[in-house]
């Protein structure tokens, strides 16, 4: 059996996260996404791993290198365009030759109970799950276990159920007369759900059921917000602290202290959380439920975290509150920089998705800020508003529209 990762895309919905790393890359507890994936999917034996990459390939195989030893079982092929799943299929399967492809969308998230029942998927088969907006995906109509219909993004009103294809599937080389014929979509894309349509004529492709709360599509910001979430009920258990922690700080619930940190006076951590090597956090600072640091980070004096990602090298240094945001690799924050994350009238957050204003369907969503970006002291963000990579955002500044990546965003109070 072969396995094919497809890592091409530039993840286009989930900057300003992505203009400076791969969404491959994107962190579940601290670890990239695809590194995960390579860890429980070599569990499988595969012969060879074939890994599809585009965007900022240098950078997927340079963080593949540091988590995953087998080298000499990796090939990396070069997608070029992206021309969609059915296109990276095609060059795996004519690199690959005669065998079974277990093929794996690496921007999701699976809980470690999925790759363990991959075992069971059948070739031709697909993984599916459910969903409550369909239609943003492929739809599956099921009986008896094998796919009876499924229809790409159909629109609201043509969806045949809430089911989903979630990403992953197996063929046998025989199904590559399939992918070689599929046709391009209106979106101008090779969609290997093309081929599963033709294929349900001559196969019977079989499915297996990832249970709701074991899957995420990484799509859009949030998404990874909710993964990681997941992630911390599953994996954070009971304490683990190899950190240096003052002994007036209080440590409730699953919680792990990485090596390196440093917890210091009076200071609230509430679990489930994750403080990475060599963060530190305090003094009298309060860690609420679901935040993770990752390594190199910091919150200072009087800072309060709840249900946040800060990744590694970034700054909270005093009197910030930061809530259900995501703050990018070296960002710093002004003293008093403020997200809010709930609306007046407590409806669902809206954040803008390329061009299009989308309903998060989240109560209560902070900001999200991109690698680099600073702010000055005395700066209030507003719930679901985006800051991008290398921007500098001036004192005293009320942020009430997604910031560019690179703009300096001056307020009429700014000198």
């Amino acid at each position: 059996m072969k396995l094919v990762l497809l890592a091409g895309g530039k993840g286009e919905r989930l900057r300003p996260l992505t203009d400076t790393k791969q969404k491959a890359l994107m962190p579940i507890l601290g670890k990239p996404l695809i590194c995960r994936h390579l860890a429980e999917l070599s569990e499988l034996n595969p012969e060879k791993i074939i890994i599809i990459i585009s965007y900022k390939k240098e950078q997927v195989s340079d963080e593949i290198k540091k988590c995953f030893s087998d080298e000499n079982k990796i090939v990396y092929l070069d997608q070029k365009e992206e021309k969609g799943t059915g296109h990276a299929i095609k060059l795996a399967m004519d690199y690959g030759g005669e065998g079974d492809y277990l093929i794996v969308y690496s921007d999701l998230y699976l809980s470690k109970n999925v790759y363990k029942n991959l075992i069971k998927l059948k070739s031709p088969g697909i993984a599916v799950t459910e969903v409550s907006k369909p239609w943003n995906y492929g739809v599956v109509k099921i009986e008896n276990e094998l796919v009876k219909e499924i229809k790409e993004k159909p629109r609201s009103d043509e969806q045949i159920s809430n089911t989903i294809f979630a990403g992953i599937l197996k063929l046998p080389f025989d199904a590559k007369k399939y992918i070689d014929n599929i046709k391009l979509s209106p979106r101008n894309e090779y969609e290997v759900t093309d081929a599963i349509k033709e294929m349900i004529n001559d196969f019977d492709i079989s499915t297996i059921t990832i249970p709701k709360n074991q899957w995420q599509d990484i799509g859009r910001p949030w998404d990874l917000l909710i993964a990681n979430r997941l992630a911390l009920d599953e994996e954070i258990k009971g304490q683990t602290i190899k950190g240096n922690v003052h002994n007036t700080a209080v440590i409730e619930g699953n919680v792990i202290i990485e090596e390196g940190s440093e917890i210091k006076p009076y200071t609230v951590i509430e679990g489930p959380a994750l403080i990475s090597k060599n963060s530190i956090v305090g003094p009298m600072t309060h860690i609420r439920p679901y935040t993770i640091f990752l390594k190199n980070s910091s919150a200072g004096y009087s800072v309060e975290v709840k249900g946040s990602i800060i990744m590694e090298f970034s700054k909270l240094p005093h009197f910030n509150y930061v809530g259900d945001s995501i703050i990018g690799e070296h960002v710093n924050l002004g003293a008093g920089t403020i997200t809010a994350n709930l609306r007046f009238d407590h409806k669902p957050i809206k954040m803008k998705i390329k061009e299009d204003i989308i309903d998060t369907g989240m109560e209560k969503l902070g900001s999200v800020i991109g690698d680099y970006a600073q702010t000055g002291i005395n700066v209030s963000i507003l719930p679901g508003k985006k800051i991008g990579s290398h921007a500098i955002v001036y004192p005293g500044c009320i942020v009430d529209r997604d910031v560019n990546s690179f703009e300096v965003f001056k307020c009429i109070n700014s000198s």
